[in-house]
């Protein structure tokens, strides 16, 4: 009986034929080579902008004046 309980069909199918498994094989290593290349130069890029971005100049910032406004007794500190 070629049928199971489930109603489908057990008949053995066509084996895909190897050129189409060999052009299947490039399509796959093709796409694989585009997204590495893109990958690639997205890390270049990448690697530029940080490098700008460290190498500019220094800024410089000034502070505002501390005002002291009080002191602790150095007595009252606990020795460690």
């Amino acid at each position: 009986m070629n049928t199971t309980a489930t109603g489908h069909s057990t008949a053995p199918q066509t084996p895909v034929s190897a050129a189409s498994r060999v052009v299947t094989a490039v399509a796959v290593a093709a796409v694989m080579a585009i997204a590495w290349i893109g990958a690639e130069q997205a890390s270049h890029q990448a690697v530029q902008t940080a490098t700008e971005a460290f190498s500019r100049s220094q800024t410089h910032v000034t502070l505002p004046a501390v005002q002291v406004v009080g002191r602790r007794d150095a007595s009252a500190l606990k020795r460690i």
